[in-house]
Formats: structure tokens, C-alpha cells, sequence
């Protein structure tokens, strides 16, 4: 699944193709795929995109009159621009002819993923991620983070993996980069958020910044579906230091690295390098 590296590849590739574009006529194959079911989309014709902004794992674009389309990629959706000439491909659900001649196509084989339609930017966040979502991983600060999983609270409880694939502490991250950053935090997936002094939080939060920002520096990680906006595919696949290693050595004291099951996800450690504490 996409997570926030491979979703800002693709707000990143995808802007040059909107940013002043407007849109002459839309195709929802699916409506389904599109929610409110049943909202028409007919005021989007003629509109301009104006901008595009990522919280976590969404992407939104917004028009000149302030209309919202959330995109969300869930597993295997693909967000591109194809001259409106050419084939549509199978699987795709929705689609937006631009006034150069050329369509945004959003390709879903396995339909996780979805367009939501807001009126305003300011509804779109509201509902989307005001309350329901953690800061932005990129910018999250140590400050943030600790407040979120505070003693003085409720939130010391729960397990160091499940509160951050959990999106409401912090926003962003899935399986992938949880394991990479706390290998680099040298953190057990298993620690109770309580029992983690400010230093080791302040370490996880450059830890998880760092992979980050190393991993949108590569395009993000391909392991098999994921294309940003111009069908490249990410290359940190080639840097990641425990997904997907289980039973290899650890890259940095050659221990076996193990697996386990955390919050439901397959989770790969280094029994040496991450003690739990």
C-alpha cells in the first residue's frame, strides 16, 4: 500500500500536469468509486486546479473556486495524465478530460482506494483530517508526538507499532516505514508508548523523518504496483535495511533479524539492536 513517500512522489509528478488545467467533462465508470454516492460532479466542469496538498497518506487537489477532490490510492490505485486519445486501460474508474487535450485517469484493479468530492478545502480537512489524524510525519514534532502518547493521559497505552500504523498520533506511515524507522530509533515494535523517555522519542521522530525523506530522495519504494504520476517506479527498495529481511543478517551488528506479527502486520526486527524495554 502506498504510504507517505510514494503518495508525495505522486503529488509531485501529477502537479505539473493539473496546475492550471480545467476540467471539460468527467467520467465516473464506477460510481461506486466516487463518494458521496450520488454527488454530481457536474461543477467541477470549467473549473481550474489551483493547487495540490498531502496530509499522511491523502492527496487533495483543489480548484479555483475552492472544490475539493480527495484521492485516495488504498492498495493499488494509480493516479496519471494519458493524451485523452489513447486506450483507457482496464480498471479504470474515474477520470477528468483537461482542457490541453489530456485526462487525469485513476486506476484501481483492486478498488481499496477512491475519489471523495468537497465542496471546500476547509470541509475536506475538517472531515478528513481534523480529529481523525495525527500531524503530518514530515513535520511532526517531538513535542507532538510526546504529547500524543503522554503519561498525565490515555494515550501511554498501546504498543510502540500499533500507535503509529494507527494514523491518529502521527500521519503517514504503513508497514514499510514504521519497521525501517524504529530499526533506525533502534526501538522493539512491542514497546508500550508510556515507557519511552523524551530523548528516545526525540530520536524516533529524526529517525522517521530521515527514512522519509531518504525514500522521497529514491521515488519512494516499488515492491510491485506502485508507479508515481509519470509510471516510474520508486527505487528505495534497494536501501531498506528490514522489511521484507526476516531471517537475514541485520545491517548493523549481522544479527538474524526476526520475524513477528504486530498490530496484524508481518513486522521484521533486530532482537539485538531493538531490545524491548
Amino acid at each position: 500500500m502506498p504510504e507517505l513517500p510514494e503518495v508525495e512522489e505522486v503529488r509531485r509528478t501529477l502537479e505539473p500536469a493539473l496546475l492550471g488545467r480545467t476540467i471539460v467533462a468527467v467520467g465516473a465508470f464506477r460510481r461506486d468509486f466516487v463518494a458521496p454516492q450520488g454527488v454530481s460532479l457536474n461543477p467541477l466542469v470549467g473549473r481550474r486546479f489551483v493547487g495540490t496538498l498531502r496530509h499522511g497518506k491523502k492527496l487533495f487537489c483543489t480548484l479555483d473556486d475552492s472544490q475539493t477532490l480527495l484521492f485516495h490510492l488504498g492498495m493499488t490505485g494509480r493516479l496519471a495524465c494519458a493524451p485523452a486519445q489513447t486506450d483507457i486501460l482496464p480498471h479504470t474508474h474515474f477520470t477528468l478530460r483537461l482542457g490541453d487535450g489530456h485526462e487525469l485517469r485513476f486506476r484501481d484493479p483492486r478498488r481499496f482506494g477512491g475519489v471523495w468530492y468537497y465542496a471546500t478545502l476547509r470541509e475536506a480537512l475538517a472531515t478528513e483530517v481534523s480529529g481523525r489524524m495525527g500531524p503530518d510525519a514530515l513535520t511532526i514534532t517531538a513535542d507532538e508526538l510526546g504529547a500524543a502518547w503522554s503519561t498525565a493521559g490515555h494515550g501511554s497505552k498501546g504498543a510502540l507499532k500499533a500507535r503509529l500504523l494507527g494514523q491518529r498520533d502521527v500521519a503517514g506511515l504503513g508497514n514499510i516505514y514504521v519497521d525501517e524507522s524504529l530499526w533506525l530509533a533502534r526501538l522493539h515494535p512491542l514497546q508500550r508508548v508510556g515507557r519511552i523517555p523524551a530523548p528516545k522519542v526525540r530520536e524516533l521522530v529524526r529517525a522517521m523523518q530521515r527514512v522519509l525523506q531518504r525514500s522521497i530522495a529514491s521515488g519512494g519504494t516499488t515492491l510491485r504496483d506502485y508507479r508515481n504520476a509519470i509510471d516510474e517506479a520508486g527505487a528505495f527498495k534497494t536501501q531498506l535495511k528490514v522489511y521484507g529481511r526476516g531471517g537475514e543478517p541485520c545491517r548493523r551488528c549481522r544479527s538474524v533479524l526476526r520475524v513477528i506479527t504486530a498490530a496484524g502486520r508481518t513486522t521484521v526486527f533486530c532482537p539485538e539492536c531493538q531490545k524491548r524495554r
